[in-house]
């Protein structure tokens, strides 16, 4: 009982000194510059309802629609980021609703701290690898390299759907997370194969008049 408490404590101090952070994101986005339809972030956390050991926060900080739920015993720590301690690992769920329409490319972002964090979650069941845009050691924790990250997974011409959901687990204690985000991307319309037939035609009827006009002018 004591080494459990103690486990406890030393936990909660390492989420709350040496996870301190401003809930900024310190890369830039992976769809910079290109069109967002759908989004929602989460840069604090808190729990709006809890139903066995089921947590789940639907308001996000910014943007639209989306839930996150966290399924296991997770801690919330002083600069509210959720915290994975020796109880045992954490799974996710966050979902995104939206009404438009078309094919998108879908976006997962997410900063961590602490040990290194699932590198793969899933789309509706479909499976990504994370790819890193942010890493800054912490130094050795827990007997493990620790770090502050960054990074995203992106599923690419996915057919609009009127709900995301992706899934995701932690396997490991002492992982903080920090800020979540969710996007959906506009992927820019493919011609059609007789757009590309009337483009050929178009070209090849100025061809056959420049040539007749420099045939003319001879």
């Amino acid at each position: 009982m004591k080494l459990s408490a103690l486990a406890l404590a030393t936990g909660l101090a390492f989420s709350a000194s040496a996870f301190a952070t401003e809930n900024v994101w310190d890369s830039a986005s992976p769809w910079d510059g290109l069109t967002v339809v759908d989004y929602a972030e989460w840069n604090v956390f808190g729990w709006d309802s809890v139903s066995g050991n089921e947590y789940i926060d639907s308001t996000p900080d910014v943007g639209g629609v989306g839930t996150l739920t966290v399924t296991g015993a997770p801690i919330i720590t002083g600069t509210q980021n959720v915290y994975t301690w020796q109880g045992g690992p954490l799974s996710y769920s966050a979902s995104l609703s939206s009404s438009a329409t078309g094919v998108f490319d879908v976006y997962l972002r997410a900063a961590s701290m602490g040990l290194v964090a699932s590198d793969t979650a899933y789309l509706n069941g479909v499976a990504a690898t994370a790819v890193e845009t942010y890493n800054v050691s912490m130094g050795i924790m827990f007997g493990e390299p620790a770090a502050q990250r960054e990074y995203y997974f992106v599923w690419n011409n996915v057919s609009a759907t009127d709900l995301y959901t992706f899934t995701w687990t932690d396997p490991r204690p002492h992982i903080s997370l920090d800020q979540l985000a969710i996007a959906t991307v506009a992927v820019a319309a493919v011609p059609e194969p007789s757009t590309y037939g009337m483009l050929a035609l178009g070209l090849g009827v100025l061809a056959f008049a420049g040539r007749r006009s420099r045939k003319h002018n001879a």
